[in-house]
């Protein structure tokens, strides 16, 4: 009897330890489907990711309906990603949604097709409370309250794996942005400061206190598309003032900045100062359908692929950069009402 008992109580100690290292992580992407649609395009397949490696963590599930259904174990937290892909004419596009991959029901809700809440375990809660309030004061034009209520969360989270995702948030287009956010990074525990995101983030920073800056002269570029040479000085150093926005059409964010973008250029094109985009890391053909679907109105550089991106320093899209007439870097990192409140400066507005 007493075996007995003893093998029981084993038993469901054995079942309690499986069920609390299991997830399940559920999203039905319609909104997403129905923007992909317009394209005619579809989500043919998902999987689960390493959100640095990249290097899959389940195998590859075909998309049956639209309902996206994935479980399995999990022995610790880990930062992942859940891959969408579609299968388009000219290879394979990719959508990627950051999460935290822990034991319990992980719940991916869209509210509109270009962002999303990652719910239902506490460090995805922890974190997407945290970036939907930081993302309400982005939106309100208040950038300093956001960069500080993510600072306070990176602080209140130093030892856990949130905070090395949080990290990467903070803007870092600028030398004055890095020497802040270094002595952070310093502040933050053991399990933040050797995971290989935050590793990857450093060197990264590292990197960027390198590259053009304020003040610096541009670097020119050349991009060859059907048969045809463009190079930055076409448009950069020669009398106006020329607002570059490094983009992409796969870029939510960046897709978001382009009405801001397109009332500048309308606002100012008459007074010496024009807009110019620079496709990078996207297929031309991407470009051009989103060119035609945002109805930009100021010329493009087309194919620039890692070419601009590099040479730049940017490791993040949309990067804007505002150039002087005689070509120097006036300023970088703009975004939002930044770009109006920069130009206004400028025009004396």
């Amino acid at each position: 009897m007493k075996k007995s008992i003893l093998s029981i109580i084993l038993a469901v100690a054995a079942l309690t330890a499986t069920a609390q290292n299991t997830y399940t992580l559920n999203f039905d992407p319609v909104l997403l489907s129905e923007e992909l649609a317009k394209e005619n395009v579809k989500i043919d397949s998902f999987y689960l990711a390493d959100f640095v490696s990249q290097e899959p963590i389940t195998e590859k599930f075909a998309l049956q309906g639209n309902k996206i259904a994935i479980s399995g174990k999990v022995d610790n937290p880990q930062i992942a990603a859940l891959i969408l892909e579609m299968k388009i004419e000219y290879g394979i596009r990719t959508n990627r949604f950051p999460l935290f991959l822990e034991a319990g029901d992980i719940v991916i809700t869209q509210d509109d097709w270009m962002s999303c809440r990652v719910e239902g375990t506490p460090l995805n809660d922890a974190m997407f409370t945290a970036t939907r309030e930081i993302g309400q004061a982005s939106e309100a034009g208040d950038r300093d309250k956001a960069i500080q209520l993510t600072k306070d969360y990176i602080l209140a989270h130093r030892n856990d794996l949130t905070a090395a995702l949080m990290l990467t948030a903070l803007p870092h287009s600028t030398v004055a942005d890095v020497k802040k956010v270094l002595p952070l990074i310093s502040q933050c525990g053991e399990v933040v400061q050797q995971h290989p995101l935050t590793i990857q983030y450093k060197e990264r920073l590292n990197k960027l206190l390198t590259r053009p800056q304020e003040g610096d002269r541009f670097r020119d570029f050349a991009v060859e598309y059907e048969g045809k040479t463009t190079r930055l000085s076409d448009y950069v150093g020669r009398g106006k003032y020329v607002l570059v926005d490094f983009w992409a059409s796969w870029c939510g964010p960046c897709r978001k900045e382009i009405p801001n973008i397109i009332a500048a250029h309308e606002k100012y094109k008459d007074r010496n100062f024009t807009a110019l985009g620079v496709a990078v890391k996207d297929k031309p053909e991407a470009t051009l359908r989103a060119i035609k679907d945002e109805s930009v109105p100021y010329p493009q550089i087309l194919n620039s692929q890692a070419i601009a991106s590099e040479l730049y320093g940017i490791d993040a899209i949309p990067e804007i950069i505002l150039f002087a007439p005689n070509g120097t870097i006036l300023a970088r990192g703009l975004r939002g009402n930044e770009i109006e409140k920069k130009l206004a400066e400028i025009f004396g507005e």
